[in-house]
């Protein structure tokens, strides 16, 4: 990853699931951010500036919170990663993939900073499970 969490941030939190769908297509969900008020219940708006690729910008709403963010790692099919800033908050959200066979192990890690971050870590936790689950939904679709 070009920019790694702070594992020592006022809100952190790391999880991993297994999705049964090849890290290409696991990639793809991910890296498809205009498609993701498809699949994720809690974003309800995206506008990617261009291809997803490193340094490209794009604002999203989540939560009803509108966040503005730059992609820091594209390296399809192993790592995404994207900066964020909310109102008060900084966010490193890094999602790395690991093919095994016909499946991916998907490690998903954020932290957060800044004002009245680290009363976000139970927000953290539930919307990265809420997340991992969604997208576990999506990228089993079959074709």
């Amino acid at each position: 990853m070009k920019i790694e969490v702070n594992k020592k941030a006022p809100a952190f939190h790391e999880t991993t699931i297994l999705i049964h769908a090849p890290a290409e297509k696991v990639y793809k969900v991910l890296s498809g951010i205009n498609n993701w008020p498809k699949w994720q219940t809690e974003v309800t708006e995206t506008m990617l500036h261009g291809r997803a690729t490193e340094e490209t910008s794009f604002a999203w709403k989540a939560g009803g919170f509108k966040i503005k963010s730059r992609i820091h790692t594209a390296n399809p099919p192993h790592e995404f990663g994207w900066t964020g800033q909310m109102l008060w908050l900084k966010a490193i959200h890094n999602w790395i993939l690991i093919p095994q066979g016909k499946s991916t192990q998907v490690i998903v890690q954020e932290s957060l900073e800044g004002w009245l971050a680290r009363f976000m870590q139970k927000n953290l936790t539930n919307g990265m499970a809420q997340n991992l689950y969604e997208l576990k939904l999506e990228a089993e679709k079959p074709d």
